[in-house]
């Protein structure tokens, strides 16, 4: 069991005090009230990530996202399918967002709060610039860095809206 998992409430940057999964799973059962960190599934069923356009202003606080956390693992086929397409990995890829690759991530944001960092494949092309839902228009989800508090309430790479 990880750290995070014993920990039943943190305070956010508001300074509010936050129910974790860990806390809402010992209650057992879902309220049904879209809790932040439901663990029931309850609010990612009405509720995605949304993409926001990361500014240079945040790169500090989206790399400390990427170094303290790992990228949400891919499924077993999903691994099967890319391996077989585009070869295997074997080298372990270091994560760092500078300003050159800036346009390759985006933040998550669930329900107003910022959950991850979003590491898209590939780049956004200089057309798309400027038009709506260009951060997120034929692009695709490499790794999605969920911060520790969103990391045991079931969201993945599925929960990106990428409309």
């Amino acid at each position: 069991m990880s750290e995070n998992e014993n920990e039943l409430t943190y305070i956010n940057s508001d300074g509010d005090t936050v129910f974790t999964s860990a806390f809402l799973k010992k209650r057992g059962t879902c309220c049904k009230t879209n809790c932040l960190h439901c663990p029931f599934d309850f609010t990612i069923k009405n509720y995605s990530i949304e993409v926001e356009e990361m500014k240079l202003k945040h790169l500090k606080f989206a790399n400390e996202i990427i170094r303290d956390n790992k990228p949400v693992e891919q499924s077993d086929i999903s691994k099967m399918l890319l391996a077989s397409a585009f070869g295997k990995k074997d080298k372990l890829r270091t994560h760092h967002i500078t300003e050159d690759n800036l346009s390759n991530f985006a933040f998550g944001i669930f329900k107003g709060h910022a959950c991850a960092v979003i590491e898209f494949s590939n780049k956004l092309s200089e057309s798309n610039k400027g038009k709506s839902n260009s951060i997120v228009a034929g692009r695709s989800v490499k790794n999605l860095f969920l911060k520790k508090e969103f990391q045991n309430q079931g969201l993945g790479i599925e929960h990106i809206n990428l409309s």
